[in-house]
């Protein structure tokens, strides 16, 4: 009796709110490395109602959203540095490898005064991490867009019940083409490696019951990427 009176009573709080335009947001935990502790993004994150900010250590990137989302934040002279001193597809690993869907913000405005990159270089590194590396590059104007785009990405990752998998591409109909369907269900695995796995180990079961040390021998999988697809088959 008194469950379903708090129920009402909360409904109608919410309906109060929604006409009063105040709906009361969710707050998300935004955890942000120290390197950036003097950014103007994490100032803006604490003034603002939708972050708790936690300054840590993180393994990789800047952001953590909600342990969902891992964020590697840069300047356009810092994504074009790293590219000149090789620093940025060694992190471009990293963020691929983990357990978190990885995002790249390129924060503007574009400095007077860039790193000597050829312009054709900076797009090939976007292209090569959006295509090679599955990793999204989100381009913002500045702190305040960049804030912006974490309160989205952090609402859309409140979407995504954690129980329910959204395939939203039509499943295959050959025989062929299911079995790679299933293989890419695996941590990390795509197209190509789903197709390496199922042409050197034979079919899906010997993929799935095969132990860390022949998945390793399957170009492509490395033993943090064999460990995660035996924890996930186990």
């Amino acid at each position: 009796m008194y469950a379903r009176d708090a129920v009402k009573n909360n409904e109608r709080d919410v309906v109060r709110d929604v006409v009063a335009g105040t709906t009361r947001a969710r707050r998300y935990l935004l955890r942000v490395d120290v390197s950036e502790r003097h950014a103007a993004l994490v100032d803006l994150a604490r003034a603002c109602d939708a972050f708790d900010v936690q300054m840590d250590r993180l393994p990789s990137g800047d952001y953590e959203i909600d342990a969902g989302i891992i964020v590697e934040r840069k300047t356009y002279a810092d994504f074009a540095a790293s590219l000149a001193d090789g620093r940025l597809f060694p992190q471009a690993a990293a963020l691929a490898r983990g357990p978190h869907r990885p995002v790249i913000l390129l924060e503007g405005p574009k400095p007077p005064q860039m790193p000597k990159v050829h312009p054709h270089a900076l797009k090939g590194a976007i292209v090569s991490l959006a295509i090679m590396w599955r990793l999204p590059v989100i381009a913002a104007r500045d702190p305040e867009d960049s804030l912006r785009i974490l309160q989205c990405l952090a609402e859309q990752l409140a979407k995504t019940h954690p129980g329910i998998l959204r395939r939203y591409d039509r499943k295959p109909k050959r025989f062929a083409s299911r079995k790679l369907y299933v293989l890419q269900g695996l941590p990390g695995v795509g197209p190509a490696l789903a197709h390496r796995l199922l042409l050197q180990l034979g079919s899906v079961e010997r993929v799935m019951t095969a132990d860390q040390t022949v998945l390793t021998q399957v170009r492509g999988i490395g033993p943090t990427k064999a460990r995660r697809i035996r924890s996930l088959i186990s």
